[in-house]
């Protein structure tokens, strides 16, 4: 889907039509404007001129503005549409919103009003089409494709893609660190397509285990292979690092600096063969303070993958808004919910402590909850 920034003006009136293209191609240059006396061509030409933004005049001989409105939102859910009504169709133009329309403008209104409903319009198409550049292959150009499940625009996110792409040849552990809901884990899930997507990627948790436990998870036990075995070359992940006990912390250091292990029952040593992939939400710096094996932070510190919060991508908060939107409504089976105009920079002064994982619950909260055709605001109100 390509960034477009095309209008269509469909009205009977010719004069009307000729008055409207004349004001947009004046005060808004960057958008082309086209022009439709016959209804019934709309739909045709939304698909052929990729038009992003539709000014509609309700009364038509050939087709009627509230069937066409429909017929849009059925063939074209992504297009806007803005309702040009008469003084006496104030009800109809509400129930048009009702049924999807993005706004209403009363032909009498001022020139400074049409416009700008028409510039309020295409800021969130402008998202919105932005979103589908980005997901329809932006990373691809960057030989990144893995990524492509972590939508971002930051400079810092694509910082990181670039390191851990940059570890092809690495076999020294990697740290994956970021605030609670962040993204770690799909982060994890990229970097191992990225590196090695024909392998496993394994995943233990260090919180509450005890090194006995620890030992016959990693190692084996009777003739039950080990994580470190069953991995083969692929990735095993070890999440919640800043939980684990001084003798975890021993068993990892050991095993980090010497790549060697004795599996459960065997005299003889072993080479590590799989990668090791730690993940935490405390900043190595935090753990250095809490006297944490000094031995396991200088193994992690080289390959260290910091992932910002939300609250220093404020960039992608509209981005993933439009995607955690798109995905709900299609697993809750719904027809599209168009965003209200102003909740994305409304989000964006908001800290975000729960990041990612807090705006996915609370979009998914309210696409369950909207009864019309617009995200409802209310699970919102308290950002």
């Amino acid at each position: 889907m390509k960034l477009s920034r095309n209008i269509l003006v469909i009205d009977d009136e010719t004069r009307w039509l000729r008055t409207i293209d004349m004001l947009l191609n004046r005060h808004i240059p960057e958008a082309k404007t086209y022009t439709c006396e016959n209804s019934r061509q709309a739909l045709q030409l939304i698909n052929d001129l990729d038009i992003a933004l539709v000014l509609l005049d309700l009364n038509m001989p050939a087709l009627d503005g509230r069937q066409l409105l429909r017929d849009i939102r059925e063939h074209a859910p992504y297009v806007r549409v803005i309702v040009l009504t008469g003084l006496n169709e104030t009800e109809i133009a509400v129930e048009c919103m009702k049924q999807g329309a993005y706004d209403f403008i009363t032909k009498t209104s001022s020139t400074d009003q049409l416009l700008i409903g028409v510039r309020r319009a295409m800021e969130m198409i402008g998202l919105e089409r932005r979103y589908h550049q980005i997901k329809e292959g932006f990373f691809n150009r960057m030989n990144l494709s893995a990524f492509d499940r972590i939508l971002t625009t930051d400079i810092k996110m694509h910082d990181c893609f670039t390191f851990a792409a940059a570890l092809y040849d690495s076999h020294e552990p990697i740290l994956i660190e970021g605030e609670i809901g962040t993204g770690k884990h799909l982060f994890a899930e990229a970097l191992q397509q990225q590196l090695c997507p024909e392998l496993p990627l394994l995943t233990l948790p260090l919180a509450d285990i005890s090194p006995q436990i620890l030992e016959q998870k990693l190692f084996g036990v009777a003739n039950q292979a080990g994580l470190l075995d069953m991995a083969g070359s692929g990735f095993l992940l070890l999440g919640h690092l800043a939980l684990a006990s001084e003798e975890t912390q021993r068993v990892l250091t050991q095993l980090c600096q010497r790549k060697r292990y004795f599996p459960q029952g065997s005299l003889q040593e072993t080479a590590l063969k799989c990668r090791l992939l730690f993940s935490t939400t405390v900043p190595l710096e935090q753990l250095e303070q809490k006297h944490f094996s000094h031995g396991l932070l200088y193994c992690l510190q080289p390959q260290r993958i910091r992932l910002p919060p939300l609250r220093e991508r404020t960039a992608d908060i509209g981005l993933l808004l439009q995607h955690f939107n798109e995905m709900a409504c299609q697993e809750l089976g719904r027809d599209y919910l168009a965003l209200p105009h102003d909740l994305a920079s409304r989000l964006e002064r908001y800290a975000f402590p729960g990041n990612i994982a807090e705006l996915k619950s609370l979009t998914f909260t309210a696409a369950g909850i909207s009864n019309g055709q617009e995200l409802a605001l209310a699970p919102f109100l308290r950002c």
